[in-house]
């Protein structure tokens, strides 16, 4: 099951943060999309597979975010994520709160990204590690 939850899992995070870029893209230039299919259907829908799988990965392998920290990082990660992002994309009201929020969502997600990878919630603190 994990062998197929895992890379669904991974290509949704990579076809979201895509999308993310493409629409933060078109925000920054100030072209914003009108399709709806592509501006909201599209990202809805592989988020929503993502999410859904992260969750099955956590409940088939028996992880809680209660139990492991790197998990509840990376779940605080993904909501400010989320918010950062509609913020970026939606409710800010100047282009530099847009612009800001934008670049500090990819950083969030990047964070998010690697607590994913290496499982730490500090996940650069061993690089520092001499």
């Amino acid at each position: 099951m994990i062998s197929i939850l895992f890379p669904v899992h991974a290509g949704c995070a990579l076809i979201s943060v895509s999308l993310f870029i493409w629409r933060g893209a078109m925000m920054w230039i100030g072209r914003p999309l009108k399709n709806s299919f592509l501006r909201r259907t599209l990202p809805d829908s592989v988020d929503t597979v993502f999410l859904t799988s992260g969750i099955l990965m956590a409940f088939v392998l028996e992880i809680s975010p209660l139990d492991s920290h790197w998990l509840a990082a990376k779940i605080g990660g993904l909501l400010a994520y989320i918010v950062l992002g509609a913020v970026a994309l939606k409710y800010g009201r100047r282009k530099w709160l847009k612009r800001t929020c934008f670049i500090a969502a990819l950083c969030v997600f990047a964070y998010v990204a690697t607590v994913a990878r290496t499982m730490q919630v500090l996940p650069w603190q061993n690089l520092f590690n001499i």
